[in-house]
């Protein structure tokens, strides 16, 4: 595509040339010609002046030798004879140099004419040069003496040359004249017309600028203004020029960003929890630029550490998780507190090889992860948190990925500040429940943080498999891991009498017991009627929970007698988790069971008691099961 720049310079060179050749003809060449076409009709003048002179002479001597070639000879004669021979002689020499130099000069307008050998010219300048070795031999015979050096036939056929080249010389200057006047005419012409075309040219860009351009700039200006980046509701830019093409792509790049940001934007608006967020981030960049992975990590200024918050990725064993620490002191992060500039770490395993020591690096590179975008959160003028976009490949992140990157972590950066704020006031209102609930039951140790990890790996099991029925996304997961420590809240308003008695409940007892669940999940309701203006689902999963964790699969639970997929499959999970952490917890009216036999009794609680499919993935994932309870022991 020709480049408006190139083409610029070419109307500017070709208008400075047109320039330049109009004032060489005006101010150089139209002078020169006029001067040789005067001095054409002086040399012509001089030339026949001199032929003219020469006819007396030559009457003279052909008179002369009439006389003597009747017999005549006196001194008288030959004296006249000799006189006119020196005349004849100067003035065949004079006309001869005339001719010479006038052939000189039809040769130099030739030569300025474009019509080169110009057949005329040619003829023309045969004659003028036949007639001056005419003059040449004349001048030559009348040098000689006596009247044998000057035959009748050269002086008769000098004079006839001369008498015919007279009228074809004036009829050669008219020529060559008209030739030049031609050729300067052809020259202004193509000037003329270039001129025209060069100024359609400019006529038709200034055309298209008000009638394109300029409607499709105005237009750009108002849809920013307006902060409208639908990019299809702009006029349609035709680019003819390189530059056009290139504005109007970036044009489109910059629509699409900030349509795109604006999308993220108005998404993550919808979210007030952190990892949902973070979530529906992942999604979005992943879609936009292709990562693996997206980590979200918070400073602890007054700790000087950075601190792992959240990690979503395209994988499934995420080693660089929730709960990661790493001092200012060890890691090269530290100087994004203080430059506050994103920045593309383009080969993670070279960083590895020059810091083998860094935990960090060493989980990234366990995980797969070879490069990493890093875009800080600012809260004011500080570091808030770092954001880390991931790739499994090297070098798979551009200086226009970072760009947007930035962009989008600016304008949702109050986003996350909220959401982080919100989960964790979400967090702590849920643990302190469950935290006065251990102080009323103080047999519970650690049941509730066990219970949570059993609830989690079960879940996660279940989005694995992804079976008919037992779909559960990644926000699923998360909510599991937020909620199942309510399950029991409602214990609170549980009498301590009821609540700590070793032995068997009465029949009055249990039906207080029973109460809890309601209790529990008439909390979480009252707290969702309440956020419901911002988001439905606030404490939906933790009231399920609360409510339906005490149902059975086969309907003999309460406080409902759901049965099989009628309950709630959060509450199908946590039942799972709870029943076999109380199995192999200690409590007021038992002693724990052992592992082995704790499985066994789960086991045999599927399809009864508990969702068998769920049982079968609690089995299928025994191994991280065993490691959580002989982290409690």
């Amino acid at each position: 595509m020709l480049s408006l720049k190139k083409m610029t310079k070419l109307l500017l060179v070709f208008i400075m040339t047109f320039i330049l050749v109009a004032l060489f003809l005006n101010f150089i060449l139209v002078p020169s010609l006029q001067d040789l076409n005067a001095k054409n009709h002086q040399s012509i003048e001089e030339v026949n002046a001199k032929i003219a002179a020469i006819e007396l002479p030559m009457r003279v001597l052909d008179n002369i030798l009439s006389q003597y070639s009747s017999g005549v000879s006196t001194l008288k004669l030959e004296e006249a004879f000799e006189r006119n021979k020196e005349i004849l002689y100067t003035l065949s020499g004079e006309a001869s140099g005339h001719l010479t130099a006038y052939l000189d000069q039809i040769n130099e307008m030739n030569r300025m004419s474009f019509k080169r050998h110009n057949p005329l010219v040619v003829e023309m300048t045969a004659k003028v040069a036949a007639l001056d070795e005419s003059l040449k031999r004349m001048e030559q015979l009348s040098k000689g003496s006596g009247s044998n050096t000057m035959p009748f036939d050269i002086i008769s056929g000098y004079y006839t040359k001369a008498a015919g080249l007279k009228a074809e010389l004036k009829v050669l200057n008219e020529t060559l004249t008209k030739a030049t006047v031609e050729d300067i005419t052809f020259i202004l012409n193509i000037i003329f017309i270039s001129l025209i075309l060069i100024l359609i040219i400019i006529t038709a860009g200034v055309i298209k600028y008000a009638l394109i351009d300029q409607p499709y700039i105005l237009s750009l200006l108002s849809h920013m203004e307006r902060h409208q980046y639908r990019y299809e509701q702009l006029p349609r830019s035709i680019p003819f020029f390189k530059e056009e093409l290139e504005i109007s792509k970036l044009v489109k790049e910059i629509f699409e960003e900030e349509q795109f940001t604006k999308e993220v934007e108005e998404i993550a608006s919808k979210h007030y929890i952190v990892d949902d967020l973070v979530e529906v981030l992942f999604e979005k960049i992943n879609l936009k630029i292709g990562i693996d992975r997206v980590g979200v990590a918070f400073v602890d200024y007054g700790h000087k550490k950075f601190i792992a918050e959240i990690g979503v990725a395209s994988f499934e064993n995420i080693k660089l998780g929730p709960g990661f620490e790493v001092p200012f002191s060890r890691t090269t992060l530290s100087r994004i507190l203080y430059d506050k500039k994103a920045f593309i770490s383009d080969d993670l395993e070279a960083e590895i090889n020059e810091r083998p020591n860094s935990d960090a690096l060493r989980l990234i590179r366990e995980e797969g992860i070879r490069s990493n975008m890093v875009v800080p959160v600012m809260m004011g003028d500080a570091v808030f948190g770092l954001v880390f976009f991931s790739s499994k490949s090297p070098r798979h992140f551009t200086q226009k990925d970072l760009k947007l990157a930035e962009k989008v972590i600016s304008e949702i950066s109050g986003l996350l500040n909220r959401a982080y704020f919100t989960k964790i006031v979400f967090s702590n209102v849920t643990n302190s429940f469950a935290e006065l609930v251990d102080k009323k039951d103080d047999e519970t140790g650690d049941h509730i943080e066990r219970m949570v990890r059993y609830s989690v790996v079960i879940a996660e099991g279940l989005r694995r498999r992804n079976a008919p029925g037992y779909e559960v996304s990644r926000k699923f997961v998360l909510e599991i891991e937020r909620n199942a420590s309510a399950h029991d809240i409602g214990k609170v308003g549980v009498p301590d009498e009821i609540l700590k008695k070793p032995g068997k409940l009465s029949p009055d007892e249990w039906a207080i017991m029973k109460q809890h669940v309601d209790v529990g999940a008439d909390v979480f309701s009252l707290l969702r009627e309440g956020l419901s203006v911002f988001d439905a689902d606030f404490y939906r999963f933790a009231e399920e929970i609360a409510r339906y964790h005490h149902e059975r699969w086969d309907g003999s639970g309460y406080p409902q007698g759901l049965k099989g997929d009628e309950i709630p499959l959060s509450a199908r999970i946590v039942a799972v988790a709870d029943v076999f952490d109380a199995l192999t917890s200690k409590r007021h009216y038992k002693e724990s069971f052992s592992f082995e036999r704790s499985v066994a009794m789960i086991r045999e609680s599927a399809g009864s008691h508990l969702d068998p499919f769920v049982v079968e993935i609690f089995v299928e994932n025994l191994d991280r099961i065993w490691r959580i309870y002989h982290e409690a022991e």
